[in-house]
């Protein structure tokens, strides 16, 4: 059961990024659909949690240690000998990884000129440096790392989640509308959501964005789960893995579900949202979250970074060659705003990633 842990805090390393963490992704995703987006939420978690099974399952009996491998087996399947295909596949998911890494870089900037003020680009300069050290540790230093700042950051959401708010009357806000949180601008903008009336085209939406953002981020997530499949013993192993990766995903989906409860059309339209809310809380759970967003932000930065560079490296010396453009790249590209990257870019990725996962399915 130790070693399913460690597996899954990577899985949940490589997910739990600066826009899940921030609120920001769930509220993109999920919270504008008021009480659908709940259910959104718990849907797309599954079909995360289903991912993850199909995924080992499928490299378990075929001995896949690698993502080359995986795009071959996939291609195989459904194309026959389609080099052009695998390739193509192959691309696809390195380009998703190296995009995920550079929005994390890009939200960390936006992080730290948000609550201290800083300079983007010495912000950035600075956890490209901490990523280029744990990268070259390669896979171990990732399972190092998520080993030690996962379960510190899954305790941290869910406490001041729950320290704060009670649960139970944020959630009939919902059902029912609370004076207290003022939805009047959001209301008028997606079409009256928060309404007993939901339209057909809200239920759609809602199931769209939780196809979208669990694709998104399913092919993220796929090129890391592959490197850890040589830890597996059995298929009993995947299994738990998978209901585990589930139930922690929805836990901590409905924490920053929660925390986004106390806030205001105001709030929402902050780079990082939840930072915002905690900070009414005391100065203490402001800064308390603030780490947690820096150790989301680290976390899937290395796991994203680590996929792209174990998949585009043959060797030692391309592995150092790739480690030193994508450093140099992400300085450049992590000057343009967070809000784009979640707001357009990620349902974009989503489109395309519905792809492989039907492929997987």
């Amino acid at each position: 059961m130790k070693n399913i842990i460690k597996i899954v805090f990577v899985i949940i390393g490589t997910l739990v990024g600066a826009g899940f963490a921030s609120g920001k992704e769930i509220y993109s995703f999920f919270f504008i659909y008021g009480k659908l987006g709940i259910f959104s939420m718990i849907i797309s978690s599954g079909i995360i949690g289903f991912i993850i099974y199909k995924v080992l399952i499928i490299c378990n009996k075929n001995k896949i240690n690698t993502y080359s491998e995986f795009c071959d087996y996939l291609g195989d399947k459904f194309c026959g000998d389609n080099k052009i295909i695998k390739n193509l596949l192959n691309n696809v998911v390195n380009i998703f990884l190296l995009i995920t890494y550079f929005v994390m870089i890009a939200g960390f900037s936006s992080f730290m000129k948000q609550e201290f003020n800083a300079n983007g680009f010495i912000s950035s300069i600075i956890i490209i440096i901490l990523c280029y050290l744990v990268f070259l540790k390669n896979v171990d230093g990732l399972i190092k790392l998520s080993n030690f700042v996962i379960p510190v950051l899954i305790f941290f959401i869910i406490f001041i989640s729950l320290k704060n708010i009670n649960f139970l009357d944020n959630y009939n806000s919902v059902f029912c509308i609370n004076e207290k949180i003022n939805y009047s601008e959001i209301v008028e903008k997606n079409n009256n959501i928060f309404n007993d009336e939901i339209c057909v085209k809200n239920v759609f939406g809602a199931l769209l964005k939780a196809v979208l953002y669990s694709c998104y981020n399913c092919i993220i997530m796929i090129p890391v789960i592959i490197t850890l499949n040589a830890k597996i013993k059995n298929e009993r192993d995947i299994f738990k893995i998978s209901v585990v990766s589930f139930v922690i995903i929805t836990a901590l989906g409905l924490a920053i579900y929660n925390i986004l409860l106390q806030g205001n059309e105001r709030t929402f339209q902050l780079e990082m949202p939840v930072i915002a809310v905690v900070s009414g809380y005391g100065a203490l759970y402001k800064y308390v979250y603030i780490s947690i967003i820096g150790i989301s932000i680290f976390t899937t930065a290395v796991s994203s970074g680590c996929g792209f560079l174990n998949n585009c490296s043959k060797n030692k010396n391309a592995f150092m060659i790739n480690l030193g453009l994508m450093s140099f790249c992400a300085v450049v590209v992590s000057q343009i705003s967070f809000s784009v990257f979640v707001n357009w870019l990620y349902p974009v990725l989503g489109v395309v990633g519905i792809i492989e996962v039907l492929m997987i399915l």
